[in-house]
């Protein structure tokens, strides 16, 4: 079977590529970035990217040449555009869009960033997106005909519990342990887990830009990690936060299934996804709003016991979950394989 996955060749991406390939795929992974010129973020996000898909059109025909594959998953999305689609599908009779962000949302924040996606969306044959409240009826009023809804995954390989060397503890512990990106409203969020006393390590990117950064500065480890460097700063810790984005409208994300997957407790919001995918107390710690998060987190510190049960029994609940990569792709695959003998289109 081969597949031809277009996406980055970064992150989470790559993890899901990688499970593909571990399920028996012969996978050709093209990034669309790669064709694209230095700083066409802005161009995407401020003018809604006018030429981009035809550049990345031209540039997987190229790459892509007389191929065959049983089908096609684009990952993302926001750069390849009906023109592209249209070289893919000459090489893959299904094509499938997975899209872990919400770019449904209307008025979206980033809607011009996903003005190409919005426009090919009809095209795909299955658009697989995170469960958020009311998002089939966001994707189907944008035209997307075969809808399915999963929750966030973790990567068998990657997000896994790990042997640590005497060197990766040292590096690594931390009581409390955040690992993300700064947005509006963490700076705030952090610094009043700081004020209540929580012995914090934060690790990722844009936390300068935080109001609050002379406060953090002594609390920030390092810039953005991905791939066992994620996993080692999570796995370090005792305890793992949670933080959600507001503006995509999450109630659960990729941390909800890693951290547990990793084996470490998780402290998270308290939302309806998060109580229907872990026993509150028992394998996840839930809170609300900063306050009853610090004091979650000293509770816990104060109980090995109590904290490592935790941890082991979230660990097992991922695997009642499912929720990781290869059990996304087979899922995936059951849906292209209906398609392929006549169902839904």
């Amino acid at each position: 079977m081969r597949l031809l996955y277009i996406g980055a060749e970064s992150g989470t991406s790559l993890q899901r590529a990688a499970a593909f390939r571990r399920i028996g795929f012969a996978v050709l992974h093209l990034s669309p970035y790669a064709l694209l010129p230095p700083h066409w973020a802005p161009w995407l996000n401020r003018a809604g990217g006018p030429g981009i898909d035809r550049v990345v059109a031209n540039g997987l025909g190229r790459w892509i040449g007389g191929q065959r594959f049983d089908f096609a998953l684009v990952d993302c999305g926001d750069v390849v555009g009906t023109a592209a689609l249209n070289v893919i599908r000459k090489a893959a009779p299904i094509i499938v869009n997975y899209n872990a962000d919400n770019p449904y949302l209307n008025p979206a924040p980033e809607r011009l960033r996903w003005s190409i996606l919005h426009r090919a969306l009809p095209h795909y044959d299955l658009v697989v997106a995170v469960r958020r409240d009311g998002i089939e009826e966001m994707m189907a009023g944008r035209g997307a005909r075969r809808i399915d809804t999963i929750w966030q995954s973790a990567d068998e390989v990657v997000h896994r519990l790990l042997s640590p060397t005497l060197e990766e503890k040292s590096r690594w512990s931390s009581d409390v342990v955040f690992v993300g990106t700064w947005m509006p409203g963490r700076g705030a969020f952090m610094a009043r887990l700081i004020e209540r006393g929580v012995p914090l390590a934060i690790h990722g990117s844009r936390w300068k830009r935080a109001p609050e950064y002379r406060l953090l500065q002594p609390f920030i480890r390092s810039d953005h990690l991905e791939g066992f460097d994620y996993t080692r700063a999570i796995a370090g810790a005792k305890i793992a936060l949670v933080l959600l984005n507001g503006q995509n409208a999450d109630l659960h994300t990729t941390r909800s299934a890693e951290i547990p997957a990793i084996g470490t407790a998780m402290c998270a919001p308290r939302t309806p996804h998060h109580q229907q995918l872990y026993k509150e107390g028992e394998e996840a710690i839930f809170f609300d709003g900063a306050d009853d998060c610090a004091e979650a987190c000293k509770r816990l510190l104060a109980d090995d016991g109590r904290r490592q049960a935790i941890a082991d029994a979230g660990h097992r609940r991922t695997f009642a979950n499912g929720t990781y990569n290869e059990v996304l792709a087979r899922r995936i695959i059951d849906q292209v394989t209906e398609i392929k003998h006549g169902g839904s289109r």
